[in-house]
């Protein structure tokens, strides 16, 4: 049987068919057409002699299921993808609200207010005291070491020990301080004996939930303690943690809410 060549009216392609077939498909575009076959033409090319009119039976069926085949597959590729990248904006999202659910929204204004401060001892986590202890330890160690005189030199002993922490903090949350009180020990390398245990009270001011870095320039609050009667060699602190506490925290609560741990 001879085959006759013709173009796809809908893409170009070439179709193949034999002289006794009555329809074909189009294996690029999957449109099917109806095989006519013009007797009147009897010379020339073989295929002048048939005309091509879209199938309107199955085969055209098959041709638009695989239209929506691939529409199907776009939709699900697409919601597969939609869902993804939801997810993602709903993460950072969520990421970004525990970080800022100190914030509050005004009903009335629409407006975001400042973060609130820490207001109670219990609002501190783990972190932060792994952070408040790294700074004190950092900053005690920077200029809380004992001053040397001609004959004796004092440094500290061994690590920090953090003894009480305290958050005060005003009623109309405007404003809050944080005090840490260590307990260090320093030692006089002169004369070996000799060792002095020091409260050392390490003050945070106007901390707020939820900040990075909020646990920055510390200060050490206290008068001085000297290592000998002369007076000549000292570091900053107390020389029992009630003194600490009568020195800086009793003058707290007159204008704060103290909360401790």
């Amino acid at each position: 049987m001879r085959l006759v060549e013709k173009k796809c009216p809908n893409c170009g392609a070439n179709l193949e068919f034999g002289e006794k077939d009555k329809s074909c498909k189009c294996n690029y575009c999957h449109r099917a057409y109806e095989i006519e076959r013009d007797e009147s033409l009897n010379v020339g090319d073989i295929a002048e002699q048939f005309n091509l009119s879209e199938f309107k039976g199955p085969l055209k069926t098959i041709g638009i299921m695989h239209i929506v085949i691939t529409v199907f597959i776009f939709l699900i590729a697409f919601g597969v993808f939609g869902s993804i990248a939801f997810g993602f904006f709903k993460t950072q999202k969520k990421i970004s609200s525990e970080f800022d659910e100190g914030s509050i929204i005004s009903k009335d204004s629409n407006k975001k207010e400042e973060k609130k401060y820490i207001s109670d001892i219990n609002e501190l986590t783990n972190d932060d005291y792994e952070d408040i202890d790294n700074d004190a330890s950092s900053h005690i160690n920077h200029i809380g070491e004992g001053v040397n005189d001609a004959h004796h030199s004092y440094s500290m002993d061994g690590n920090l020990h953090r003894e009480k922490t305290y958050v005060a903090s005003k009623k109309d949350d405007s404003g809050n301080v944080i005090v840490s009180i260590y307990k260090a020990y320093y030692k006089d390398f002169f004369n070996q004996t000799n060792r002095y245990t020091v409260y050392i009270p390490i003050v945070y001011e106007n901390i707020k939930l939820n900040d990075f870095d909020k646990f920055k320039n510390p200060q050490v609050k206290a008068p001085e303690f000297y290592f000998n009667s002369e007076k000549t060699s000292y570091t900053y602190g107390y020389g029992s943690i009630e003194q600490a506490e009568e020195g800086i925290i009793k003058p707290l609560e007159v204008d704060y809410k103290v909360s401790s741990k």
